[in-house]
């Protein structure tokens, strides 16, 4: 079945008898999945596990190239978007959780992003499969690196760098002055948060020097979370987002595994129907 489609790439997904594949077809002889996929299993090693795409394989043609990623999820955080009925508290908690995990990993392997945001994030067995055997089980897994950025491989890369993200209307707003690479992803990952709180894209504005969302949040966590994402000026983010991401750990008591399997139970079930229809 398709999934995505555009000018320069189109997205399809194959559920065979034993595993589902997902094929990255691009109109560009260059796979940029795959090169970003090798490089962070290397600079990774151990750290590069289930949020990434571990069964990775490409072909090359004249007119273009074709990646091909093995047992994987055929859903997106798109498609939870799309049900708000599955969207509580808990389960917000713990995509995030994974969410700043993920682009952790990426940052500390001098790797941005650049285009964060649901339909890129495919859902992992932790959400698709809660009662999987697996020993590791995370919620997100990401393959998509069409407009990702290797500033190992480019230290003195120029800004602003053309990223999608800088280019949107919150992205105009705080990356306006000169941002260093990072601080992109650091909006995606904040415009994603908004969408699971509240539904829509992220809304900003300036107040003494510093940037807050136009919505109103009760919850002291998110307000830290905004905050600092929002303003991290030149700060080193690998720490930061460790930060945000064992403060979510410590919520995650033996209550709050009980009521998160409700919902992932839920979710697991709308999915295995969607699968076989």
């Amino acid at each position: 079945m398709e999934y995505c489609n555009n000018e320069e790439y189109k997205m399809f997904f194959a559920i065979p008898a034993e595993c589902t594949l997902l094929w990255d077809v691009y109109s560009q002889p260059v796979p940029w999945d795959f090169y970003f996929t090798r490089e962070l299993q290397k600079r990774l090693n151990s750290d590069f596990d289930q949020s990434f795409s571990e069964n990775c394989s490409c072909y090359l043609y004249q007119d273009g190239c074709a990646i091909v990623h093995s047992d994987i999820n055929c859903f997106t955080l798109r498609d939870i978007l799309c049900d708000r009925k599955f969207i509580t508290k808990e389960l917000i908690f713990v995509i995030v959780h994974d969410l700043l995990h993920v682009v952790e990993k990426l940052h500390k392997a001098e790797i941005v992003h650049g285009y964060l945001r649901p339909e890129v994030l495919l859902l992992g067995d932790r959400i698709c499969d809660a009662f999987s055997n697996k020993e590791v089980s995370n919620a997100l897994k990401m393959v998509d690196f069409s407009h990702s950025l290797d500033l190992r491989a480019l230290p003195q890369v120029s800004l602003p760098y053309s990223f999608p993200t800088a280019d949107t209307p919150h992205g105009q707003q705080l990356l306006a002055e000169g941002f260093f690479p990072y601080q992109v992803d650091l909006v995606g990952i904040a415009d994603v948060v908004h969408l699971m709180l509240f539904g829509d894209h992220i809304q900003v504005y300036q107040e003494n020097s510093i940037w807050k969302i136009r919505q109103d949040l009760s919850n002291d966590f998110w307000s830290k979370l905004f905050e600092k994402i929002l303003n991290a000026d030149g700060k080193s983010t690998v720490p930061l987002l460790k930060e945000l991401r064992e403060e979510i750990s410590e919520m995650f008591d033996s209550s709050f595994q009980e009521r998160l399997l409700l919902t992932l139970a839920a979710v697991g079930e709308t999915f295995l129907v969607v699968n076989f229809q």
